[in-house]
């Protein structure tokens, strides 16, 4: 009887599980259809090598603002936190030596408080003000830098090979991405967050301090994105761009959308968005190595996360804290 019984609850937890994460189920049946259609190029060793240094990549942007989102808000400020911070690096070095790279850690706690700060007392919508934000981070890099690229030596602990065939910069992440999941689940800043998503007039009854615990929410994003930023400095190439990648602001978005977390907030959470992360990556590699026109593959993008947002604002919403 109770070999049975646990014979039946095993498949009712999967089904469970895949009917509160459908992404799971999109990242197996990508998986599945680039595996049949392009064995020998999908299913190479290069192909899954670059799938996991997009996955990081994608990740470390994305990890911060997915908890803002929680709340219903947007943080668009991330790459301009990883532009800045890298050019900041480069003047503070010749001063501070190796500790330089810590300016990008209170760039990204300082940026996040004053986004919350500003959003809060003024009631700017967050869109506009971090997306304002981003492009005058974007006009600073570029004006500081002289506008070209300034490469940044004497990091590369950063990403040595610590173990064989697994990228050093994957189990740096791997603790942010950990200490981030713990906050939104096992703390009362997590509990908060995800009622003001889910209702902010009822939380603000219920006696939360809205205004403190969006502030907050803010500030965390600016220090996971902080401390991401600075292994994405030497994960990147030691250096960082002057000019605005599009796909860069983007992706991250999706993959927060694509893992499950609603833009009108109230679900979700940084555990979805590494599911989400990971989905797109292995979507994207597929697309990429496939024969279709480069601007088919960001149309094809683009698509993906308009459905995506119509799907959990349909479906997801009546997900309670997952």
């Amino acid at each position: 009887m109770k070999r049975s019984t646990g014979n039946r609850l095993i498949p009712a937890v999967i089904v469970r599980t895949l009917k509160e994460q459908p992404v799971i189920i999109a990242l197996i049946a990508v998986f599945v259809l680039f595996s049949i259609l392009f064995p020998d190029r999908f299913l190479s060793f290069l192909n899954f090598k670059t799938i996991l240094r997009q996955f990081i990549t994608l990740t470390l942007f994305a990890i911060g603002p997915s908890i803002v989102v929680v709340t219903g808000s947007l943080d668009l400020s991330y790459v301009g936190i990883w532009m800045l911070g890298g050019i900041l690096v480069w003047l503070c070095m010749p001063v501070f030596g190796l500790l330089s790279i810590f300016v990008i850690l209170l760039l990204g706690v300082t940026t996040g408080f004053v986004i919350g700060v500003i959003q809060t007392k003024a009631k700017i919508p967050s869109f506009i003000l971090t997306l304002s934000l981003l492009v005058t981070y974007w006009g600073l890099t570029a004006l500081l830098s002289g506008g070209y690229p300034r490469p940044v030596r004497g990091y590369g602990f950063i990403t040595t090979r610590l173990i064989p065939y697994i990228p050093t910069t994957l189990l740096w992440s791997i603790p942010i991405i950990a200490a981030a999941i713990f906050i939104m689940k096992c703390t009362k800043i997590g509990t908060y967050l995800y009622a003001i998503g889910s209702n902010e007039e009822g939380a603000q009854l219920a006696g939360i301090n809205v205004d403190k615990y969006k502030i907050l929410a803010f500030t965390l994003s600016g220090l996971f994105t902080g401390i991401g930023s600075m292994i994405l400095f030497q994960h990147l190439g030691g250096s960082t761009p002057v000019e605005l990648n599009l796909n860069t602001v983007v992706w991250p978005l999706v993959a927060i959308v694509l893992g499950g977390t609603p833009l009108m907030g109230g679900s979700g959470g940084p555990q979805r968005t590494i599911l989400g992360a990971f989905t797109f990556c292995v979507f994207y590699r597929g697309v990429y190595i496939s024969p279709l026109h480069p601007y088919s593959v960001q149309l094809l993008v683009g698509l993906l996360l308009i459905v995506s947002i119509i799907v959990s604002a349909r479906g997801l919403k009546s997900v309670t804290i997952t």
